[in-house]
């Protein structure tokens, strides 16, 4: 390996010194000397999965030199939040965004960001919450709206932190952290103070958030890739619960249940745009969010709010299949 990549010698001289601070191995990174795929078993590679687990990408206890179907399912995924073509290799345009992302200067909290509001923070928060993965949008722009309001719920719900929408101080910091580099502190489920949850219903959605970030796969039965009922079917299953395997069987399952009267762990249906019959279905969490394996964009398995325009606009039922 030589040192005559113009790319890799802006790597290591980015001058974002916390990041370096915090994650050492990226100043002896060597990344862009050569393209990374399928296969290859190289030390870069396990720097290349640690900006991917810290970017909540790729969910590893322990980064490894190998490239194998987690790594290419992580940067297919980081290739979709960036506007690249997901092919899962990593070549010299995705160092480029990498490297890009890296080089972000972290968010300053100087007043609470809310729906409504228009500015340039509001630009950089919607360009932050895209790369953690958070807001599927294509372009980012200065106007505080309702996807950014959902990204912003669901990024807290992950992190742990009270789910309101707005980016206040904790919001904020939380934010710079994910980028920084600390690991996602999804929060397990407390039944704390109601009467009306389950302990299995908490089960199930703690078993549904270990697979955040798990790509969208058509016909995906497997922690490998899911489609949305696949998914449904096999955090049932987990938890010793059978449910037939498509959306449309799954809407005829166990009890019919209001949107009002949701508990945890209910599944939610949602017919599609050009038809009434059911087409989607997810776990509901509470709070008014549920977890579901999206193909928009090949989002993956993701935490999406009922009232969100689509979702609120298509909610089919929900239906409890078990007591």
């Amino acid at each position: 390996m030589t040192n005559s990549n113009p790319l890799k010698k802006t790597l290591l001289t980015i001058t974002v010194a916390s990041t370096l601070i915090i994650n050492p191995i990226f100043v002896q990174a060597d990344l862009g000397d050569q393209i990374l795929k399928m296969g290859m078993e190289h030390e870069d590679v396990k720097v290349l999965q640690q900006h991917l687990v810290n970017l909540n990408h790729l969910d590893l206890d322990e980064t490894t030199t190998y490239y194998g179907d987690l790594t290419v399912e992580a940067v297919r995924s980081f290739q979709s939040s960036q506007g690249l073509n997901p092919d899962g290799s990593f070549g010299p345009d995705t160092f480029e965004a990498l490297k890009k992302v890296i080089e972000l200067e972290p968010l300053v909290y100087e007043r609470l960001l809310k729906e409504g509001l228009d500015g340039e923070d509001i630009k950089a928060l919607q360009e932050r919450l895209k790369i953690l993965g958070f807001l599927d949008i294509d372009e980012c722009t200065t106007y505080f709206g309702s996807q950014t309001k959902e990204a912003l719920k669901s990024f807290q719900n992950l992190y742990g932190i009270k789910v309101d929408g707005t980016a206040g101080a904790e919001t904020i910091e939380a934010i710079n952290e994910a980028l920084k580099g600390n690991k996602r502190r999804v929060k397990p489920f407390s039944s704390r103070g109601s009467s009306t949850i389950s302990d299995l219903g908490i089960k199930i959605i703690n078993t549904a958030k270990k697979y955040i970030g798990t790509p969208y796969r058509y016909g995906g039965t497997s922690s490998k890739g899911f489609d949305c009922s696949g998914f449904t079917q096999f955090v049932f299953k987990q938890n010793g619960i059978t449910i037939p395997r498509t959306s449309i069987d799954q809407a005829g399952a166990g009890e019919k249940i209001s949107k009002e009267n949701l508990r945890i762990g209910d599944l939610v249906i949602f017919h599609g745009t050009y038809r009434k019959g059911p087409s989607h279905a997810g776990i509901y969490i509470g709070d008014g969010n549920f977890i579901h394996s999206s193909s928009t964009r090949s989002r993956g398995v993701i935490i999406s709010n009922l009232s969100s325009g689509y979702y609120s606009n298509h909610f089919h039922s929900g239906r409890r299949v078990f007591k």
